[in-house]
């Protein structure tokens, strides 16, 4: 390619170079090193209803809620703590482990949940999707979800919620907020 205008090459090299490292330079903001908040849940209950073909199938639903504590007590007792709000929340599965080929009995569900505190007009609400055990509800891992919104003083804030299960149906949830 030639070019026959020297200024028009450099003007457009110039173009190039300033409208190029918006693509290379990024706004994204860091997440804390340590946790916003971390509560705990005690899952109440959960239900996962069978919309397909028998078995794990694209659409199955799962519904749940749970009580958040400010902490999770050495006795698993909920007694021992302070109830400090519910969850709640849905998982549909997407990815079958059979359309996945997936001999692992894993399957991929879409989840949202909303965490609300009590005596506030504080909620968090998060949504991602992840692997679960195909035969169990619940999380039996570590899972790394978006925050996507709340309400109170979570309005307009994003960041990352990390749930890990901790055992007897306990799950700790560590909100990592961005400022």
């Amino acid at each position: 390619m030639t070019y026959r205008n020297p200024l028009i090459l450099v003007i457009g090299l110039a173009l190039t170079m300033a409208m190029g490292t918006g693509c290379s330079t990024s706004n994204q903001r860091a997440i804390p090193a340590t946790p916003t908040m971390t509560v705990f849940c005690l899952e109440g209950s959960l239900m996962k209803t069978d919309l397909g073909s028998e078995g794990s199938t694209h659409g199955d639903l799962t519904t749940w809620w749970a009580n958040v504590y400010s902490s999770m007590p050495t006795s698993k007792n909920p007694k021992d703590t302070t109830l400090v709000g519910i969850a709640s929340g849905f998982m549909i599965t997407t990815g079958p482990s059979k359309d996945l080929g997936d001999k692992d009995g894993f399957e991929f569900r879409v989840s949202n949940f909303t965490l609300k505190l009590l005596d506030s007009n504080d909620s968090i609400v998060c949504s991602g999707i992840h692997r679960y055990e195909e035969a169990v509800g619940q999380l039996t891992n570590q899972v790394q979800r978006p925050i996507t919104g709340g309400t109170g003083q979570f309005l307009g804030r994003a960041g990352e919620a990390i749930v890990t299960a901790e055992g007897d149906d306990w799950f700790r949830v560590d909100l990592y907020l961005l400022d």
